[in-house]
């Protein structure tokens, strides 16, 4: 039979059951929607790809704790999202901390929404961003979680967050100027 005739529930419940089958079309059906997730907080594709596979793992490991009476696609994007947090507390010994000068940030004009950025390029232009910056980025700005909220999940300040979180819209900002001012011939 087809993935398509399966509902969501059904391949979990198969999940929970053991069967490897079942796993494979689960992650088939949501790898798209997960790497998606996993590229805004990873550095790099193979980064995103890692955190995309742990993420499944622990998926596997705690289906039976999933209530299926809820989306699971909720469920999914927060082991998605503490997966990524936790291999940057993991690799936060080894990065280097950035500092800008906001000064060095300030841009004359604000750029207009004159062109329509594809996905690839909202993902470049968040890639730009150092790490910690992409992290606060995205937690506050697509996540919805507070300054407060964040500050516990990576070990900062809340003030800190907000300082983090002004730095990459005036860089993201930066970027974005950049790129709409790129001829379109330029070799990437």
């Amino acid at each position: 039979m087809d993935q398509k005739n399966y509902t969501d529930r059904d391949l979990i419940l198969a999940c929970r059951k053991g069967k490897s089958r079942f796993q494979e079309m689960l992650y088939r059906r949501f790898y798209a929607f997960a790497m998606s997730v996993c590229l805004r907080y990873a550095p790099n594709r193979d980064d995103a790809l890692e955190i995309l596979n742990d993420s499944f793992m622990k998926v596997f490991q705690n289906i039976m704790s999933y209530d299926t009476e809820k989306p699971f696609k909720s469920w999914f994007r927060k082991i998605l999202v503490n997966t990524s947090l936790d291999k940057y507390k993991e690799n936060k010994k080894y990065s280097v901390h950035v500092e800008f000068d906001v000064g060095e940030l300030e841009i004359a004009n604000e750029p207009d929404l004159e062109k329509q950025l594809n996905a690839e390029e909202i993902l470049d232009l968040l890639s730009g961003l150092p790490r910690i910056y992409r992290l606060v980025f995205n937690l506050y700005e697509i996540e919805g979680y507070s300054h407060d909220e964040i500050a516990g999940m990576l070990d900062i300040a809340p003030g800190t967050s907000r300082s983090q979180l002004s730095r990459a819209k005036l860089l993201l900002k930066k970027n974005y100027t950049k790129m709409k001012n790129k001829p379109y011939h330029e070799a990437i």
